[in-house]
């Protein structure tokens, strides 16, 4: 759907392969790609990167931690669904309204009144979109990853629907405390980020007062 562009950036151009390019993006792409969007749209006065802070810092610990890594190996999984989402930033960078609505959701935030609220729509469009594409790769992780990667996608739905900031470090201290640095995860891991989701379940609620509903892997809120 898209490649590369000077090594700095992607371009659209016509592909059947657009999951098969999204995991092939290198590092140094997928970084620069979305630091160029919000280097141009930062719709935050804080930092260089407004609103864009915590893609950026998750998206930086993909790639420290092995899932999206500099050589070879990693996870062809997390390689598709992160790379997914830079494609479409990539599309919406160059003014492609039209293609799907993930891109048309990015485009909509360069210029929402709302910018934080348009931002987590975006996100998690682009986010799911990704999620549904790279489903049959998922099986190819071991069990304690896949059992991960629900946790992340789970913390990161109620995180988008309770509208936090993302111009800030939250999300990088929340991964420098929790998540791992390795990849795979091992499995003795698991119940401290378990806990973890459980305490984000019960912390961010709904407008009634209750646990946010249709989240996760499986999620149809931005289908």
């Amino acid at each position: 759907m898209y490649n590369r562009c000077m090594g700095t950036g992607l371009t659209p151009h016509a592909t059947a392969e657009p999951l098969a390019e999204a995991i092939a993006l290198t590092p140094a792409a997928r970084m620069a790609t979305v630091e160029a969007f919000f280097a141009a749209s930062p719709r935050s006065s804080e930092g260089s990167s407004g609103l864009g802070r915590a893609i950026l810092d998750f998206q930086a610990w993909e790639i420290a931690s092995g899932r999206i890594p500099t050589s070879n190996g990693g996870s062809d999984w997390w390689r598709a669904v992160n790379g997914m989402m830079v494609l479409d930033i990539a599309a919406a960078a160059q003014g492609a309204t039209g293609p799907t609505p993930a891109i048309r959701a990015w485009v909509d935030y360069t210029t929402a009144a709302e910018p934080q609220r348009a931002l987590w729509e975006a996100h998690q469009r682009s986010l799911h979109a990704g999620i549904r594409a790279a489903g049959a790769l998922l099986v190819a992780e071991s069990e304690a990853e896949r059992r991960f990667a629900a946790i992340v996608i789970d913390v990161v739905d109620r995180t988008a629907l309770s509208g936090s900031a993302t111009d800030n470090d939250g999300l990088a201290r929340l991964t420098e405390r929790y998540y791992p640095g390795v990849y795979p995860i091992r499995p003795d891991a698991l119940p401290a980020l378990e806990g973890m989701r459980e305490k984000t379940a019960a912390r961010l609620l709904d407008p009634a007062g209750a646990p946010f509903q249709d989240v996760g892997m499986d999620s149809t809120r931005w289908a």
